[in-house]
């Protein structure tokens, strides 16, 4: 309990900091605010899990937090990012021009990725799980649901239809799922509703403190279908399939030791992916600076 509150403490203090920079109380933050309020946020929500499920990410963990998963959260977010590279959805908006410093801010931001969206499935699920015979199914039919995989993260190189790119997000799930195994599920539809209701509330949050931050992401498809803060309403369906992801994605990472040979690697691919990307980014118009 002690270790909880004074995460929550921390937590507090980091959340109130990003929310005076978002409205300009605090003038040389503002640009950086957006991860700021959600490090503030993942420990408060973090404290909360752990009390009401037993579940943390940190608290018996945190070595392998800070070797494996922040790096793995980055190259997740990144692998999306080229995906949109290929055929544009969203950009990136406002008043950080070095290039050096917009991948510090990337590196930062995309560090939250996987712990927003478990953190977020464990508020209303619990302990993640699959349906009863889900993960056999994969292993069975392990060829078929890697060539799906595949074939939807390569979409986005010939095809520029928002409709058809969508299935990006199920994509590396795709992939993972064959070589993965991860506890079932007592009841499938606890699953369902907990895959619908955790996707949903992240991408909720994500669009909320986006709205609000200077340094932002704005959506460059379905100009007339009706928004929801940046995001077209049917583009809050993507966070569904993403949920599957990143919450695979976390599993099979958990089984990588948190050494720091592992964590260099991960580190450095991240730095030097982010720093290509956004200079391609940069180049593309698909970060500007205002």
């Amino acid at each position: 309990m002690v270790g909880g509150a004074w995460c929550s403490l921390v937590g507090t203090l980091v959340l109130a900091t990003g929310v005076a920079a978002t409205f300009g109380f605090i003038p040389p933050l503002t640009n950086y605010s957006y991860p700021i309020v959600w490090w503030g946020l993942l420990p408060i929500i973090d404290a909360w899990n752990r009390n009401r499920h037993g579940l943390s990410l940190w608290r018996g963990r945190s070595r392998h937090f800070a070797l494996i998963t922040i790096p793995m959260s980055v190259l997740l977010w990144l692998l999306f990012e080229i995906f949109n590279l290929a055929a544009p959805q969203w950009r990136y908006r406002g008043g950080i021009e070095s290039l050096h410093v917009q991948v510090f801010f990337g590196f930062i931001a995309f560090s939250t990725v996987i712990p927003i969206m478990l953190e977020s499935y464990w508020l209303v699920g619990g302990e993640f799980c699959l349906p009863a015979g889900f993960s056999r199914l994969f292993r069975n039919w392990r060829a078929l649901s890697i060539l799906a995989g595949l074939a939807f993260a390569a979409t986005p190189l010939f095809n520029h239809s928002f409709w058809f790119n969508q299935g990006i997000w199920l994509a590396p799930a795709l992939v993972l799922l064959p070589f993965t195994d991860i506890r079932e599920c007592p009841k499938s539809r606890g699953f369902v509703l907990a895959l619908f209701s955790g996707g949903l509330i992240a991408g909720f949050f994500w669009e909320l403190l986006n709205f609000w931050a200077r340094t932002h992401w704005e959506y460059l498809i379905l100009p007339r279908a009706p928004h929801l803060f940046q995001m077209p309403l049917p583009g809050y369906l993507g966070f569904i399939p993403f949920a599957l992801t990143a919450l695979v994605v976390y599993e099979r990472h958990l089984r990588l030791p948190a050494r720091v040979w592992i964590s260099a690697i991960l580190y450095g691919l991240a730095l030097v992916g982010l720093y290509i990307l956004t200079a391609l980014y940069r180049r593309d118009g698909l970060w500007l600076f205002c």
